[in-house]
């Protein structure tokens, strides 16, 4: 925009509260600026702006917003402000608003400093003082980091989310152990040491009820984080995150600060290092994938359950077979650890050709599919293979299910069109809610960011213990989230029914679709052909649960949560 062609001031004032009535107040702050404008730098026209009641941390003012579009349309010749503060106390937003008037060949004028950005000495006593209010603030940020800091290498709680399995005491500034959390975590603990597994131990506690304080269901991410925080160990560690850009990533080890034996501790030393010794272990073999250890994935780990005892199947390697292919063995965790069960074990062979046959005819049965067709031939349909010859049926509920699914999805029928409808309602719904969480996940990180400024840098001091409170609630809400998320996440995934177009994309992926559509798969070949690894993330993001007994496959879940069962004589 071209430069205004008379002069005409625009004058901004503000405060920071609606009854200051100092010498910084607002019609002082115009009256002065209205006769600097007039008498010293011989400007008649101008017009006054005004923000009462906000403070300088950033540029979010109406009366400021409106001066700046009307400086952008060449109203103005000269912005004049009483101190160079009243513009923002931040630096990033006083430089954008400078650059954007010099661009524009306004001068900015203060009248407090006595400088004059239309000389050049006025713009270069500009950004001197720019650049030692910056440093005002980084000192004042260092202050405020060193004490924190300081209270905690003297064993003081900073404040935070209090961990899980402890109790605070704000009076004696002490922790304590929850029994009812604690038995918990020991219990977490002790099933790792016996599975050496972080999928197996949160699976198991899910399994038995067991849930977070928040009242989630374990992950492995959570079972790792109670692991190995030095908190379970009566340690207290401070000043580990770079909260800098509320992104949370970890600092260099030789800037924490750990104050050993400061409250009781929860695992014992000895359990501590085995912990540690597994999950380096585990960290390493993960990381750092050898030809070796690809041999060895286990394509069904994590999924098979005992029919008996309800115990999740240990895994181990088979002996390798003529056409080179190496099984996976799936044992009762009961009958391994404790000898209590007496369910027979399973290899990948036998579970890999049930599982995989049974989706392939899942898949070819929606094309086969006529509305006419009775339960008794859908099920001879699901059960055409020799990997189903001791199969006397599907359960009744079974069989109405996957009836009633498929006539959802027969071309041309009014239930097909209207449950066309519903899955579109639902898969928006659920879009909806995934960008409302991420939304509402931006917009407390924000005030997360805001809050730090304005406890460094407002005006009116806030008080340490205030901004401690409401910093860490802030960051209570972008977990709780950012878990949020994560479950909507994964729930997006596997919306959809286990006969829709993505799963027939999943399969497509792999390059077996050719296979599962054309007669029985032979489970050792698609293995060699495919890989194993491809195979396991195909399972996993399909089948939920395979429940065992007597070593047969007597219920699949899948992870839409519809549920297959198998009946035998």
């Amino acid at each position: 925009m071209p430069r205004a062609q008379k002069k005409k001031a625009a004058i901004y004032c503000r405060v920071s509260t609606l009854h200051q009535v100092d010498k910084d107040s607002l019609p002082m702050q115009r009256q002065d600026m209205i006769n600097y404008a007039k008498y010293v730098l011989s400007i008649k026209d101008y017009e006054v702006f005004e923000n009462a009641g906000y403070s300088g941390k950033n540029t979010d003012r109406p009366a400021f917003q409106e001066m700046m579009e009307r400086i952008e349309r060449g109203e103005f010749s000269h912005v004049l402000v009483w101190k160079i503060d009243r513009i923002s106390r931040n630096l990033l937003d006083f430089a954008t608003m400078y650059a954007r008037c010099k661009k524009l060949g306004v001068t900015f004028v203060s009248k407090n400093e006595q400088f004059d950005t239309s000389t050049a000495m006025g713009e270069a006593m500009l950004k001197i003082i720019l650049v030692f209010a910056e440093l005002e603030r980084n000192m004042t940020s260092e202050r405020v980091a060193s004490t924190m800091n300081a209270r905690a290498a003297e064993g003081k709680w900073n404040g935070g989310r209090v961990p899980f399995a402890y109790a605070y005491d704000r009076e004696t500034d002490s922790f304590s152990i929850r029994d009812d959390e604690a038995k918990v975590a020991l219990e977490l603990k002790d099933t790792y040491l016996r599975t050496h597994s972080l999928t197996y131990t949160a699976r198991l506690l899910n399994g038995t009820g067991k849930r977070t304080r928040r009242g989630y269901a374990w992950t492995p991410a959570t079972v790792a984080i109670i692991l190995r925080s030095p908190f379970y160990r009566g340690t207290y560690r401070y000043n580990y995150r770079d909260e800098s850009d509320v992104t949370f990533s970890f600092k260099a080890q030789n800037e924490w600060i750990l104050c050993a034996k400061h409250h009781p501790p929860l695992f014992s030393e000895a359990d501590c290092r085995q912990v540690d010794y597994w999950l380096d272990k585990n960290r390493r073999h993960h990381g750092k994938a050898t030809h070796v250890q690809r041999k060895h994935v286990h394509i069904f780990a994590g999924l098979i359950q005992c029919g008996v005892c309800g115990s999740n199947y240990a895994v181990s390697v088979d002996r390798a077979r003529a056409s080179g292919y190496q099984p996976s063995m799936y044992n009762c965790g009961g009958r391994r650890q404790k000898g209590t069960c007496k369910n027979r074990y399973v290899n990948d062979i036998t579970i890999g050709g049930f599982v995989f046959n049974y989706i392939s005819n899942v898949i070819r049965l929606r094309t086969a599919f006529r509305p006419q067709w009775s339960l008794a031939r859908i099920q001879r349909f699901l059960l055409q293979d020799e990997n189903f010859r001791e199969v006397a049926s599907l359960s009744a509920d079974t069989l109405r299910r996957v009836q009633s699914i498929l006539l959802g999805y027969t071309v041309g029928t009014a239930e097909y069109q209207a449950g066309q409808d519903m899955r579109g309602h639902g898969n928006a719904t659920a879009q909806a809610r995934e960008a409302n969480l991420r939304a509402e996940l931006e917009r407390k990180k924000r005030a997360l960011s805001r809050l730090t400024h304005l406890f460094l840098y407002a005006e009116d001091e806030m008080h340490e213990a205030d901004f401690l409170r409401e910093k860490h609630s802030l960051q209570d809400d972008i977990a709780s989230l950012q878990d949020d998320l994560a479950k909507a996440e994964q729930a997006s995934v596997f919306a959809s029914s286990m006969t829709d177009e993505e799963f027939l994309q999943k399969a497509a992926r792999l390059l077996f679709q050719d296979a599962m559509g054309h007669g029985s798969i032979d489970f050792p070949g698609l293995a060699l052909h495919v890989g194993k690894l491809e195979l396991k993330n195909f399972i996993n993001a399909v089948i939920e649960q395979i429940i065992v007994l007597d070593g047969r496959i007597t219920q699949l879940t899948f992870r839409n949560g519809e549920v297959h069962t198998f009946l035998y004589a």
